[in-house]
């Protein structure tokens, strides 16, 4: 599916391409998870700024959204999402 954002994603999008640490803080279904993933995707494959970038969500989000919504959009599908889930035997 092809991406493209509503105002607000484009605002938080450029935000955070442009700071050095950021964080958005948008209500549930706003699109949190495209806009990181199409910041990171931007970060890592047309900057060359981060090579190998962490996430830390809470489990379910962990779980379930990244990858489903990594695989939704076009942009996104190039990205691996690698999982490091579970008590430390099971990593």
């Amino acid at each position: 599916m092809k991406y493209v954002p509503y105002y607000y994603q484009k605002y938080a999008l450029d935000f955070i391409l442009n700071q050095k640490a950021a964080g958005i803080f948008l209500d549930c279904g706003l699109g949190k998870t495209v806009i990181t993933l199409t910041a990171i995707a931007e970060l890592m494959h047309n900057r060359f700024e981060i090579a190998r970038p962490l996430v830390i969500a809470p489990l379910r989000v962990a779980e379930s959204i990244w990858d489903v919504e990594a695989k939704k959009w076009d942009h996104l599908k190039h990205l691996r999402i690698a999982k490091v889930l579970g008590s430390k035997e099971e990593r």
